[in-house]
């Protein structure tokens, strides 16, 4: 059975938020708010037989002149996201990716499945002082080096999430900015490590500081974040991070096994222990992700490049 949980209640608030009046008081410049509304708008779209928003009730909506809103929607006419039809109106042409977990974690071929192929830009790829949660994650001192992968996910010219990714020197040798830029991490990693299992941690988040700019949201804006721990056979942690996604562009889709498993399923397949080595490793990760300001500090230092602050993973 796939599991899929909506909140009704939060799609109706994030629609209130993307089509109220642009708000002149804040430092984000106005085309900016508009242009980010507008993908929200877009991104959450509910039926792609259904009309879009004509310029004149987006107009009234965000309360801005008419060549304003037309020069937003123009950018989205040549990106392929909108589609204007002579007579009948603006139409929405995206839909939205279910990932699905999988020993391989292969997302790259399942956008891809679904007609919405992954670009991954590459924005760091460089040995660095690991941040003091991600060094314990990893089991290591505070400042060990690891490699630090920086990448941004878009599809069809749209943010989908930015990824950073911190991973042992020893077992990052396949690792370059031009693989990176073009193969999954982990299939990269096997190559020179036998991974085993994976730890990981969902949650819901707040946009806030560069996770708007790189994800193009408004502040407050939902994201969803993913923290992850993988380790080898010999139990070491090889690879750690935390990816921030948005919230209308992806979702996760997870199978449930309910009869009882079993031993040799059981061991192929750690799980994390509560109080233990490996569940005391993701805790450090999640001390991250429940830090609502943790992209207005850590991850700005990360975005204007300061190493040795650099918080994110991909």
């Amino acid at each position: 059975m796939l599991i899929k949980a909506v909140d009704l209640s939060e799609r109706s608030r994030e629609a209130n938020a993307a089509t109220s009046p642009v708000d002149r008081s804040s430092t984000v410049p106005l085309y900016v708010q508009i242009r980010r509304r507008l993908l929200s708008l877009i991104a959450g779209w509910p039926d792609p037989g259904r009309r879009f928003y004509t310029d004149d009730e987006l107009c009234r909506m965000f309360g801005v002149a008419r060549m304003t809103v037309r020069a937003a929607i123009g950018e989205f006419v040549r990106k392929g996201l909108l589609v204007r039809t002579r007579g009948t109106g603006t139409y929405v042409s995206l839909h939205r990716v279910e990932e699905h977990f999988s020993p391989r974690m292969d997302f790259i071929d399942q956008w891809a499945i679904h007609g919405r192929p992954l670009v991954l830009e590459v924005r760091a790829l460089e040995f660095v002082p690991a941040p003091d949660a991600f060094a314990a994650a990893m089991g290591l001192e505070s400042d060990a080096r690891l490699l630090l992968v920086e990448r941004m996910r878009s599809a069809g010219g749209v943010p989908v999430s930015i990824d950073y990714r911190y991973i042992l020197p020893e077992v990052a040798s396949s690792v370059t900015r031009q693989s990176a830029g073009r193969h999954s991490l982990l299939d990269l990693l096997a190559k020179t490590v036998d991974l085993d299992h994976a730890d990981m941690t969902i949650e819901a988040s707040q946009a806030m500081g560069a996770i708007c700019d790189l994800l193009e949201l408004m502040p407050g804006d939902p994201v969803l974040v993913r923290g992850l721990v993988y380790y080898d056979t010999a139990e070491r942690p090889v690879m750690t991070g935390v990816s921030y996604y948005r919230h209308d562009q992806s979702g996760y889709s997870i199978r449930v096994p309910l009869k009882t498993r079993t031993a040799q399923n059981d061991a192929s397949s750690p799980r994390p222990a509560e109080g233990g080595p490996a569940w005391g490793r993701l805790a450090h990760v999640k001390q991250i992700l429940g830090r609502s300001g943790w992209g207005e500090g850590d991850a700005t230092a990360s975005a204007t490049g300061d190493p040795a602050q650099r918080g994110f993973e991909s």
